[in-house]
């Protein structure tokens, strides 16, 4: 796993998962196997095949065992979001599929999303929050935020759902996954993972992991080895 401010990259095995949304927009690539992508509509990749799951959207990988090429991007990378106006799952060209294959470091992950999300309709997040979370303590609370912005906890929300379609809450629990994900590269400890990401003990930690990707940290974490990639 490559993990970057906005950006993840995560080569794996599916593993038992549940129908789960997020704030990133996921590009999935079938490495290996033939696999299939269950949204709105049902959706089969085969080897050298991509699907773009929009954020939001409520989906669900199979069968367990298959290898993907998972790219998360959110609207931290390039301070813009609204990546794809339409509706549902998307396949990706056949030539943005292979090139996909071909990452081999963050410097090409970077490259390909850069060149992917310039092909798409989109427009600027409030500036000040990409280097206000990126110094805030993970675990903060809505006020918290506002403050340091330094707008109304009402006028925050207002821009969090505007820019990352989601509450002011859902958008710092969005931080504490990744600031945990961070912490367990760290310490490769559950528990202090949580700590890392501001949680109340590893069973919250849990709770959102399931939430946002539909898998527990063991399921997750345990056999992926992580590099950050500033």
């Amino acid at each position: 796993m490559m993990l970057g401010f906005g950006w993840a990259l995560l080569d794996a095995r599916i593993g038992e998962n549940r129908p789960h949304s997020h704030l990133a927009h996921q590009i999935s690539l079938a490495l290996v196997d033939v696999c299939s992508i269950s949204a709105d509509r049902n959706l089969r990749l085969s080897p050298g095949e991509a699907v773009l799951i929009p954020a939001a959207t409520v989906h669900r990988l199979m069968p367990s065992g298959a290898i993907l090429r998972n790219l998360y991007v959110d609207p931290f990378f390039m301070g813009t979001r609204d990546l794809n106006k339409s509706v549902g799952l998307e396949r990706v060209s056949a030539a943005e599929a292979n090139a996909l294959a071909l990452v081999q470091s963050g410097k090409d992950a970077r490259k390909w999303i850069e060149g992917f999300l310039n092909r798409k309709s989109s427009r600027r997040i409030d500036p000040r929050l990409g280097s206000t979370l990126q110094r805030i303590e993970p675990g903060a609370a809505p006020s918290e935020l506002a403050k340091a912005v330094g707008v109304s906890t009402t006028r925050m929300r207002e821009i969090a759902v505007r820019d990352f379609g989601v509450p002011t809450t859902k958008l710092l629990q969005w931080l504490q996954v990744q600031r945990a994900i961070e912490g367990f590269h760290q310490s490769h400890s559950l528990a202090a993972a949580a700590a890392a990401g501001g949680f109340s003990d590893q069973a919250h930690f849990t709770r959102r992991l399931v939430e946002w990707f539909g898998v527990t940290p063991s399921q997750a974490l345990a056999k992926i080895e992580i590099t950050i990639v500033r």
